[in-house]
């Protein structure tokens, strides 16, 4: 269970006037947050639990939750409107992956468009959701869910080839707090840097510093067709351009998967 009072003495924020709320239990921190925000929430809210009975990924997938894991979810008014917030899960990537090295993991790598993989197993997932209450108000919903104390072996069958965890690379366990804490600066600090330069563009500097998609031959598949190409570049709204044999295609939502270049 997070220490409530150990997690606000390492917050360093400036942007986020975060509220924080800790759970045992969920579904999922996403609902719960949908809940919070049905109820009337009107600031920015932490929360925070220990196991998801029911997480989810993008695409309704479900996301392997038990304890030992970090799952928390952000309710945040968007920045620059609501159609940044495919953006804003960019940012979220960046911030994971540099509080993952802040506790000494490397070659953290982003995967378009939520993943972050160490080397090429993924060890967290962001699932970002817009909700409008009325036409006059919106709020997103970050969350992010990190495989920190899970021993491989718990992973099931069908996931545990392509996933890792903290404690696996690290060979110890750590503590929640010690890796949610730089990550909440870390977005703090990046929605200042949004909020100052009123553009997302030096975030997409650094996702693409961090990115294991570009360059790389992928298989693209956004729900209605699926084609292969060459990840070429990440565009200013967020989107993957992509070099085909028929000419360039530009992603804006899909699965993406790395292939090897023959």
């Amino acid at each position: 269970m997070v220490d409530m009072d150990l997690l606000k003495s390492c917050f360093t924020l400036s942007s986020l006037k975060l509220q924080v709320k800790l759970f045992d239990s969920l579904d999922s921190t996403n609902a719960e947050a949908k809940k919070q925000i049905i109820k009337g929430n009107k600031q920015d809210l932490l929360i925070v639990s220990s196991h998801q009975t029911a997480g989810r990924g993008r695409l309704d997938r479900t996301w392997f939750s038990p304890d030992g894991g970090l799952y928390f979810s952000l309710i945040l008014k968007p920045r620059l409107g609501p159609e940044s917030a495919p953006l804003t899960s960019l940012l979220c990537g960046v911030a994971v992956a540099n509080g993952l090295q802040s506790i000494g993991i490397d070659h953290v790598r982003l995967k378009w468009p939520n993943d972050i993989l160490v080397m090429e197993d993924k060890i967290a997932g962001i699932l970002t959701e817009l909700v409008s209450i009325d036409s006059l108000e919106s709020w997103m919903i970050l969350g992010i869910g990190i495989n920190q104390n899970i021993s491989i072996t718990d992973f099931p069958d069908e996931i545990a080839s392509r996933s890792t965890s903290v404690v696996r690379i690290l060979e110890r366990e750590t503590s929640p707090e010690s890796l949610l804490c730089p990550i909440i600066n870390e977005i703090d600090r990046l929605f200042g840097i949004v909020e100052t330069e009123q553009s997302f563009i030096s975030i997409l500097t650094s996702w693409k510093a961090l990115s294991a998609t570009l360059g790389r031959k992928v298989r693209i598949d956004d729900g209605t067709r699926v084609f292969k190409g060459y990840a070429e570049d990440l565009l200013d709204d967020g989107s993957l351009l992509i070099l085909t044999e028929n000419g360039r295609e530009t992603v804006t939502m899909g699965d993406v998967t790395h292939l090897r270049s023959d």
